[in-house]
Order: C-alpha cells, then sequence, then structure tokens
C-alpha cells in the first residue's frame, strides 16, 4: 500500500536520510516515531505526492508517486485521506462547508459519515465557524476532515499535537473503529509512541 524504496532528501545541501527503505502494513494503524526535524513531515508530504525524493522511489497503492505529474498527484489524492500538521481551515467557511470542500477537490460525490460526529459528538460544531472554535476544536476538526469519506488509507503528521486529552482519546478509539470495522489503514508520524496497540513502523536510514 506504501513503500519507500531507496529514498534520499536533502535540504540546502544538508542530508535529511539516504537509503530510507520501509513499508506500511496494510489494515493496520501504523506509527512512525522520529524526533523533532528529522523528517516526519517530509515522508508525509512524499505520500501524497507535495514533495519528491532525490532519489528512490515512493509507491502508494499502485501509483509510483515519484513520477507523478499533478494530475496524477489529483488522481491518488482520490484515495488518500491527510491529515496536516498545522490546521488548514478556510476561515469564510463554515465547518460543514469545510469538510464538503473536499468534494469538489477530488471531483468525486462523497458523503459526510455521521457516524464520526456522533461518536465524537461535535455536531454542534458545523454551522460555526474556525474563529469560534478553540484551537483543541480546530484541530479535531482538521483530523476529521482526512477521515470523513472513509479513504482507504490516512496519513496524518502529528496529528495529536493540538488536541485536549479528552479529544485524543477519543480520536484515538475512532481511529481504532475505523480500523476494524472499514478496514482503513493509517499512517501517523510523532515524536513518541501514540498507543501500545498501533504498529511501530521500522524504518531503515542512513543519515
Amino acid at each position: 500500500m506504501v513503500e519507500f524504496i531507496d529514498v534520499s532528501k536533502s535540504y540546502s545541501g544538508k542530508v535529511l536520510f539516504r537509503s530510507l527503505n520501509f513499508r506500511v502494513v496494510p489494515n493496520r494503524i501504523n506509527q512512525i516515531i522520529l524526533p523533532q526535524s528529522r523528517g516526519k513531515s517530509t515522508i508525509v508530504k512524499m505520500i501524497y505526492g507535495a514533495q519528491k525524493p532525490d532519489s528512490g522511489f515512493v509507491r502508494v497503492f499502485d501509483f509510483n508517486v515519484s513520477d507523478l505529474n499533478y494530475s496524477g498527484i489529483l488522481l491518488l489524492r482520490r484515495y488518500l485521506g491527510i491529515i496536516f500538521e498545522d490546521i488548514r481551515l478556510i476561515s469564510t467557511m463554515t465547518i460543514k462547508e469545510n469538510l464538503s470542500a473536499i468534494t469538489r477537490l477530488t471531483k468525486r460525490n462523497l458523503y459526510l459519515s455521521d457516524e464520526i460526529f456522533e461518536m465524537l459528538n461535535i455536531g454542534y460544531l458545523l454551522d460555526k465557524y474556525p474563529c469560534e472554535l478553540s484551537i483543541s476544536e480546530q484541530s479535531l476538526v482538521n483530523i476529521v476532515r482526512g477521515i470523513i469519506y472513509n479513504f482507504p488509507l490516512v496519513v496524518a503528521d502529528e496529528p495529536f499535537r493540538y488536541l485536549s486529552e479528552e479529544y485524543k482519546r477519543k480520536v484515538i478509539e475512532l481511529f481504532k473503529h475505523l480500523n476494524k470495522e472499514k478496514g482503513i489503514t493509517f499512517l501517523l508520524t510523532s515524536i513518541n509512541s501514540i498507543d501500545d496497540e498501533f504498529f511501530d513502523v521500522e524504518l531503515n536510514i542512513e543519515a
């Protein structure tokens, strides 16, 4: 489902990693644990095509992401839920409009999952604007936007950074539910282990 093969990446002449190899286990909740500034965001961005490796291959589903043009990346993202590290809510849209906006980006008729609203108890937020929410509530909506359409693969860059402990527990249980009941595969990044039940991805990195 996701495989990095001899991937190398540098910034301004500084090697972030070289010959990075790993696989994501399908139908599991996978977690990548790395210290700050060691490439977590870069790994996630290469999965959804926002960055490309200097060398090597990134494969997602049947796509060689390293070789995709813009149209190919848009096609890939029809099957991929993305939870960004930074909260990317559109201030002029209500929460429900923010969640629905992805239908235009993917050019698919997708339907919001009432089950997720119920499990997280966030229905009361849908008609509000981002400025009316706390940072923890905004972060929760940012997470929901990546999972609301039951994409087969969800990638998340430090998704719990701004969440309260209460919301974090709810989201972890929701991830487990979606993985068990719908077979959704997750890849999460963090500086610390998120949950003992999650699968630790072994990274083979030369740096």
